[in-house]
């Protein structure tokens, strides 16, 4: 796949063409802050195992990392789109079949099922925002759409404590946000970037063209859809009510939200290697420090804020790196592995995370957390001394 950076853009075109997908992000953000802890603490209302309740956390990323490799030619094929709102409406009957069937393995099998219609917007999505983005401007716009996301990510929790979990409500407002989030696309149609496929860049070779890059998507995988499949869980075991738990899980949203700009802004500064790293290191010292103040409700909004912020950051800088480092004719396929990479982690951290709290829930969460943070950690750094240090245009990462 290749997509042309429209250069015929004017500054405004320009600006209404990037408002347009970060606009869209809002309501697919929204979907996602819906369905994640309307499974979760539905399994936990029906008393399942923590193993399947983390089966259900990774089932999404499950889904799109099956149908990452052939998504690039299908997006080509219909346009972005086309694409993305076919993929929102997927999504939306997704919402509604979940309110059609009981019980944990058809949930299971229709979270498989929507997702895959929600990687049509992901990935359109993001390969758009990559190519409009100026690079002197590029962390900060990354920056923004992912905070439009965890925007609309973080509204979930809340119409969920509003409307609860039985019911129609809680279904059909997570189906009209995901329908309506493909509106500002199709009123932006005309200033859509342009995609093409040639097939030069299978998904191993765009892994290999920026692997630190791919690091940080596996890190903000596991990192970013542990804590927010879980988080409500890991704070019901250590005595939280649902509704504190809910509130917990969106303190995190805000600072994913109030966080990035600042990080994305940084990342335009100075390298981009560098506020990973010291990304990582925050990462473990807020887990670690989690189970002692989880009950200690001003203490654990700070923790879990911060924890937020340094969640997204692994992402938004990871794709500010893969926009950074890999030309235009490679940019569609580089995304493709970046969001196999990020489903990677998005599958090992919920799996390993909720098999541990089995056996303990608060401290195997926390160990698991900080034992892959650790991994990763020191695959970045191995990565980053075995490449050179420029980016595409000679500048640092």
């Amino acid at each position: 796949m290749t997509l042309a950076n429209d250069l015929r853009f004017t500054p405004r075109q320009r600006v209404l063409s990037l408002a347009a997908v970060i606009a869209t992000a809002f309501g697919v953000g929204l979907s996602f802050g819906i369905g994640f802890p309307l499974t979760a603490l539905t399994f936990e209302a029906w008393h399942q195992p923590k193993w399947i309740i983390g089966l259900a956390g990774a089932a999404p990323a499950i889904a799109v990392l099956i149908a990452l490799p052939v998504l690039p030619r299908i997006v080509a094929k219909l346009g972005p789109v086309v694409a993305i709102t076919i993929g929102c409406l997927l999504g939306a009957t997704g919402f509604l079949a979940l309110y059609t069937f009981d019980g944990p393995w058809a949930w299971i099998i229709i979270r498989l099922l929507m997702s895959v219609g929600f990687a049509l917007p992901w990935l359109a999505g993001e390969t758009w925002i990559n190519s409009v983005s100026r690079e002197e401007t590029r962390g900060r716009v990354i920056a923004i759409y992912a905070i439009a996301f965890f925007l609309g990510f973080s509204v979930g929790p809340v119409v969920l404590g509003n409307l609860g979990l039985v019911g129609l409500w809680p279904f059909l407002s997570g189906a009209v946000g995901t329908a309506v989030a493909s509106v500002p696309i199709l009123l932006a149609r005309q200033l859509a970037p342009e995609f093409c496929h040639d097939g030069s860049q299978d998904i191993l070779s765009a892994v290999k063209l920026t692997p630190v890059a791919m690091a940080a998507a596996f890190i903000g995988g596991f990192a970013e859809i542990s804590n927010f499949s879980l988080i409500p869980n890991v704070a019901l075991a250590a005595g939280h009510s649902q509704a504190s738990a809910l509130a917990l899980l969106s303190t995190m949203t805000l600072g994913g939200i109030v966080l990035q700009f600042p990080i994305g802004w940084l990342s335009d500064k100075i390298s981009r290697l560098a506020v990973i790293i010291a990304l990582a290191i925050a990462f473990i010292c807020l887990v670690l420090i989690l189970p002692m103040v989880l009950m200690k409700p001003g203490a654990a909004a700070v923790v879990v804020f911060l924890l937020g912020g340094v969640i997204l950051g692994f992402y938004t800088l990871g794709l500010a790196i893969v926009g950074e480092r890999v030309g235009a004719n490679d940019l569609a396929a580089a995304n493709a592995a970046f969001l196999i990479m990020y489903q990677g982690g998005s599958i090992v951290g919920p799996l390993a995370a909720g098999a541990a709290m089995t056996v303990a829930p608060v401290t195997g969460f926390v160990t698991t957390m900080v034992g892959l943070m650790i991994v990763c950690g020191l695959a970045v750094v191995f990565l980053d001394r075995r490449l050179p240090r420029a980016d595409k245009k000679g500048g640092p990462y």
